[in-house]
């Protein structure tokens, strides 16, 4: 480090500050939370955005008020200058602070079945009841299913059992020894973390997969086309002998899994259905907003070989799982594509013709541009109420979409097919995406994201799923093309492709990475993050990396 003169040493200590948002508070601290407690940082990120009072003492250990949390969620969401109902709120004057916060955590519905006159403001609240408030302020109920079963055993059967698994994968709590006591007081320490979570995901922890796989019972077919049944099989493998049919739309009974099989019970016959063409029975459940579906005609495909990406890859007879199997195909054997309708590609090979999933092929254009006619899913990370990181006014859900919009149009230009997980601030959850992708017939899947840590981390990461997505190796390969161009076009720190289960690429059974650009909460990564040169130059770093990936033959 150059010297400096200790005039500049005050300026050089107040950037250093408006830089490091976890430091911000260095001038104030309560004197009974100590530096090592670990409630430390949260608790403080809170009262410097003004959520608690930023008084001599927090008292930790003491239990929250219901009109604590009234005025602790409406801060934390923004939604404090919400015009007031005339109400009458007993026990409270309409003159006063609680009154107000009162009024409006009331008319965003954050005490269910609760009216004015049984707020009851003075009353110590529950964690159920916590759950319930915090999931209707930051939309993040998730229903049971079977790819996000309950995280805490003790609400199996509870009314907010929703509510409560929200928090779980939103890396909100996660119990104690997998309980969640939903009877107990909570602590003013307890929703100090918990807020802190939902507002900023570098407080978040990170979502473990429970030890048990499933919650539910019944699942229903959805193989993506209404005529198209579910082979049941006699083991968790396609090359299994198949010993029923299930038809689009049937709910059928989960008695157990073996990784990405679901053994099914058909009265009193056991077998296996791949999860892939499964989802929750969600009959009783508010539907989530979703992105717009399109339903592909049959199209026809010219020069277009496809490489095979699994091994015994079944050829059938008719574009649907229950038609007979006239051949096999084997990893990295190529075949000529005739045409291609939803998910089902007409195939040629020596004198068999036929059809197969094209989830298993990769398709490699032989003449023109190598990204003509692909279907990409560009998925903008966050989103709505969910900023992501964010740091100096700058929130990682503006910089992705940015990014997101570029990527698009260079794709277009280049001839493919290209679908946004969304195209403005909208919030969608993770499976949603997952699904729009799925039900979309796509054959790749790039999420785009901003990441935050300390200050000495710093540089592009770019991560693939081996877990349970069936075409890893062809995930790994798109991932390094993106990582490299990132790395050398915007000179940044390699970190490496990396292999973890992230959601929206674990749930994915195509080409899918999570691209994080950088690190927004380190000052020359942020500098990138926030200038529209370097915007431009990730997006031609998404964009050449897909295109080396589908030149690669």
């Amino acid at each position: 480090m150059k010297q400096f003169k200790w005039a500049t040493v005050g300026l050089l200590l107040l950037t250093i500050l408006a830089l490091a948002p976890l430091q911000s508070f260095a001038s104030f601290k309560f004197s009974d939370v100590p530096a090592k407690s670990e409630y430390f940082k949260e608790v403080h990120y809170i009262a410097e955005k003004g959520i608690i009072n930023q008084t001599p003492k927090f008292n930790p250990q003491d239990n929250l008020r219901r009109s604590h949390v009234a005025k602790m969620l409406v801060i934390a969401t923004g939604t404090q200058n919400t015009q007031l109902k005339n109400m009458e709120i007993n026990g409270l004057k309409p003159t006063s602070e609680q009154y107000k916060f009162a009024n409006i955590a009331l008319q965003k519905g954050y005490f269910p079945n609760t009216d004015a006159n049984n707020f009851k403001p003075n009353e110590e609240i529950k964690r159920d009841e916590m759950a319930y408030a915090m999931s209707v302020a930051f939309n993040l109920s998730e229903k049971v299913t079977s790819q996000k079963p309950l995280g805490m055993d003790d609400v199996k059967n509870h009314k907010y059992a929703d509510r409560i698994n929200g928090l779980y994968y939103a890396g909100i709590t996660q119990g104690d020894n997998k309980k969640f006591l939903p009877n107990n007081l909570l602590t003013r320490k307890q929703f100090a973390l918990f807020v802190a979570r939902a507002m900023d995901k570098q407080f978040a922890l990170t979502v473990k997969t429970p030890d048990q796989q499933s919650s539910v019972k019944y699942v229903r077919v959805a193989t993506g086309d209404d005529t198209d049944p579910l082979n049941v099989r006699s083991a968790p493998s396609e090359s299994s002998a198949i010993i029923h049919v299930l038809p689009n739309g049937t709910v059928v009974e989960v008695i157990g899994n073996q990784g990405i099989w679901l053994k099914v019970n058909i009265n009193g016959v056991e077998g296996y259905i791949h999860e892939y063409f499964t989802t929750p029975n969600l009959n009783d459940v508010k539907p989530t907003p979703k992105p717009p579906v399109t339903t592909p005609k049959p199209t026809p495909v010219a020069k277009t070989m496809g490489k095979v990406t699994v091994n015994n890859l079944n050829v059938r007879s008719a574009g649907n799982s229950s038609a007979s199997t006239v051949g096999k195909l084997q990893s990295g054997q190529k075949v000529e594509v005739l045409s291609i309708s939803g998910y089902w590609a007409k195939i040629r090979t020596g004198s068999t013709t036929g059809y197969v999933h094209k989830t298993y092929l990769k398709f490699l254009n032989q003449t023109g541009n190598p990204l003509k006619d692909r279907i990409i899913v560009v998925d903008a990370g966050h989103g709505g109420h969910d900023p992501g990181a964010g740091k100096n006014g700058k929130s990682e859900k503006n910089i992705t979409l940015n990014v997101s919009k570029k990527v698009e149009a260079k794709l277009k230009n280049a001839g493919a097919k290209v679908l946004m997980t969304r195209s403005n601030d909208t919030y969608y959850t993770l499976q949603a995406r997952t699904d729009f992708a799925k039900k979309n017939f796509a054959e790749a899947f790039v999420s785009i994201h901003v990441n935050a840590a300390g200050f000495a981390a710093k540089g592009t990461e770019v991560f693939y799923d081996s877990s349970s997505n069936v075409n890893a190796t062809e995930s790994r390969d798109l991932a390094s093309f993106i990582q490299r161009n990132i790395v050398q076009k915007a000179n940044m720190s390699d970190r490496g492709v990396k292999n973890k289960g992230f959601y929206v690429i674990k749930n994915n059974n195509v080409a899918a990475v999570l691209v994080e650009l950088g690190f927004i909460t380190n000052s020359q990564d942020y500098a990138k993050l926030t200038s529209e040169k370097y915007l431009n130059i990730y997006a031609d770093a998404i964009y050449t990396g897909l295109y080396q990936y589908y030149s690669k033959q």
